[in-house]
């Protein structure tokens, strides 16, 4: 059978991916545990349960995977607002501890049968995660501690030691900030953590620290506390992770890229790996619990090495500190998504150039590695004739401060696919533009049905990993310090014009879009380059960074002003309130052309909705072409089904009034 090709308009062409298969049809991983039987625990964010998220059982002997929460419980903590590290596996391997959204508490599970056992009761105000179980006794259980109280500036974060027997709550670790990765040491008689204060953010700067544990009390043995690695402000440590004979794994960047050490009790050592001094083994750490290496036995590990903002699955020989890349397709791996199940096997998350992200079991014979998919978040057979591969582009900077230095900036282009179409003769598709959350963070070249949504259509889309995006150093990534909100916008703005000098692109109809940090610099985009945008849309975008500032929570509160002030150190208030105002897009509504689509939930704690409705009240009052959405139930970020198949079907309908 021949299928017909139609000919049709980019933008205009019919594809096999839908609304529903990005909503209700499928699920988003959130963290992975395995236990010593070999079976792999999963938890799994459901948009077609309202966002609850759900611990899976994927077992060892091939049977379907299994939910082994019961119904009523949600696993996923809110530290930070962002939440993360709330599921441990507990030493004995038949049990999990996990936390609650939105009561909190802390609790254990037992998979097999579905019992359910209250450890701390639940309480609306204070917030657990990023558990470790003392691996002999059983006793304690440390854990993050996050409390709220009537006034932002008033929460406490702490490390608690919690009495596994009678729910009972201690202060082990106070008085910074900010603490994440407190861990019992593999004989239990350590325990290591990293801290950091305000104004860093810990990409910017953590300490790494140890410290004895007294098991009569139940406490850390302060006097014999010591610092490990890290520098308030210069150094970032992530991802420490005790070894299997007692030394300390851990990531440092002061090499100017995330490398892995080793602390042996006594002095770290770098582990250098000939060929792989640029690669980033860690990453941004606004959520708890992250974990991207394991260690498989005493001489091996396993980790992914991210080149050019693409994981790469190596494994290295901790003897010669010799690796091997295991030639896998996994390009992106991110957050809780690693787990070892024995010396020579590993579960992992993550996504492929021609799947989305998956649950896969990974097995090594002889270094040689065979990937098993366990579970994929949507039951979709994609075929080859609508995926379209990302592709790495590399392009001059030719707006703001990398005009001057002959600079450049990074993206990833996906182009449009449907082999049952073919675009009108002598055209070129219109473009859209995706400018990440973060803002530090990057875009990896896994398939996401995000993007091949929209693709599979006739547009095409490019990721633009802006300067201050990670994945590409530190150096890179600090360019953005002191300039988001324009650097972010130059970039987008060099891209657009890059792809359209290359051919790829209609340059007169290019839209806009961005989740959060994206948000604001689709709002911002808009004023700066007026005649480079046809039309944006903005998903919880920041319009007015004042009263963000005001308002936002603990862990951002300082945020912006590096991001935008360089620091506040030196400015008066006045001047301060000027670059505020010079970076806010409310301010800047009269030179706004192109139509804008603002969507956002009435529920979200990190950028309001006021700042949405109000940007759109304005505008109205302007004459301006604006739509707004506000979702009922809906925080930062959309997780029920309903309202991802909404928020794409208005930006469906709105790209084509205003690109087609």
């Amino acid at each position: 059978m021949v299928n017909t090709v139609t000919v049709a308009p980019y933008g205009t062409w019919d594809s096999h991916i839908t609304a529903e298969h990005l909503a209700g049809d499928s699920i988003k991983y959130e963290g992975i545990q395995a236990d010593k039987h070999g079976n792999v625990f999963v938890l799994e964010s459901r948009p077609a349960e309202g966002g609850r998220n759900v611990i899976v059982k994927l077992a060892a002997d091939d049977a379907p995977g299994r939910d082994v929460l019961p119904a009523g419980y949600s696993a996923m903590g809110e530290i930070h607002n962002y939440g993360g590290g709330s599921m441990a596996m507990h030493p004995n391997g038949d049990s999990i501890v996990f936390t609650t959204d939105p009561n909190n508490g802390v609790y254990l599970l037992d998979p097999t049968t579905g019992k359910v056992d209250t450890v701390v009761a639940p309480n609306p105000t204070v917030r657990y995660g990023d558990f470790s179980v003392h691996p002999t006794t059983h006793d304690w259980i440390l854990a993050v501690q996050e409390e709220h109280f009537e006034k932002e500036e008033d929460v406490k974060n702490t490390v608690v030691a919690v009495h596994a027997a009678t729910g009972k709550v201690s202060y082990l670790l106070q008085g910074s900030d900010f603490y994440e990765h407190p861990q019992f040491s593999p004989d239990g008689t350590r325990v290591c953590w990293t801290q950091w204060d305000h104004p860093h953010m810990p990409w910017a700067g953590t300490e790494l620290y140890v410290a004895n544990w007294d098991a009569s009390t139940g406490t850390v043995l302060r006097e014999n506390k010591r610092l490990v690695s890290g520098k308030a402000g210069i150094e970032s440590i992530c991802q420490p992770r005790w070894g299997i004979d007692g030394s300390l794994f851990y990531v440092n960047d002061k090499s100017g890229f995330w490398q892995l050490y080793r602390f042996n009790g006594e002095d770290s050592t770098h582990i250098a790996l000939s060929g792989l001094e640029k690669a980033e083994f860690g990453s941004r750490e606004p959520y708890l619990g992250n974990c991207t290496y394991v260690q498989l036995d005493e001489n091996t590990l396993v980790a992914s090495a991210i080149l050019n903002a693409t994981s790469n699955l190596v494994l290295i020989d901790l003897t010669t500190n010799e690796w091997t890349d295991l030639e896998l397709p996994l390009v992106d791996i991110q957050k809780n998504a690693m787990a070892r199940i024995s010396a020579s096997s590993f579960g992992v998350l993550g996504g492929t150039r021609t799947a989305p992200q998956a649950c896969y079991r990974i097995d090594l014979n002889d270094k040689k590695a065979t990937l098993k998919l366990l579970k994929p978040t949507v039951q979709l057979d994609l075929p080859e004739s609508v995926l379209s591969q990302a592709q790495h582009i590399t392009y001059p900077q030719i707006y703001g401060r990398g005009k001057s230095t002959n600079g450049s900036a990074h993206a990833w282009f996906v182009p449009p696919k449907n082999t049952l179409f073919q675009p009108l003769p002598n055209t070129k598709p219109p473009l859209l533009v995706w400018m990440h959350g973060g803002p530090t963070y990057h875009v990896p070249p896994g398939l996401a049905l995000s993007t091949q949504y929209w693709t599979s259509r006739g547009y095409a889309y490019v990721l633009v990993n802006h300067v201050g995006s990670t994945g590409y150093g530190k150096e890179y990534r600090d360019l953005l310090n002191g300039y988001w909100g324009t650097a972010d916008i130059d970039d987008a703005a060099s891209c657009v014009a890059y792809l359209g000098a290359e051919g790829l692109v209609d340059t007169s109809r290019v839209g806009i879009v961005g989740e959060s940090a994206g948000g604001y610099a689709t709002l911002q985009a808009l004023y700066l380059y007026p005649d480079v945008w046809a039309a944006g849309v903005a998903l919880y975008g920041i319009s007015s960074l004042a009263e963000f500032v005001e308002g936002t929570h603990k862990f951002e509160s300082h945020y912006v002003d590096s991001l935008v002030l360089g620091g506040r150190e030196g400015k008066s208030e006045k001047e301060v309130e000027a670059v505020f105002k010079e970076r806010s897009a409310l301010y800047h509504l009269q030179k706004i052309k192109a139509p804008l689509l603002l969507l956002q939930g009435d529920a979200d704690t990190i950028v309001p909705a006021w700042q949405t409705t109000r940007m759109a009240e304005t505008m109205q009052a302007l004459g301006k072409d604006v739509e707004v959405t506000v979702f009922e139930g809906e925080g930062h970020g959309f997780h029920m089904d309903k309202t991802i198949k909404a928020s794409l079907e208005l930006q469906a309908a709105f790209w084509k009034r205003t690109l087609l």
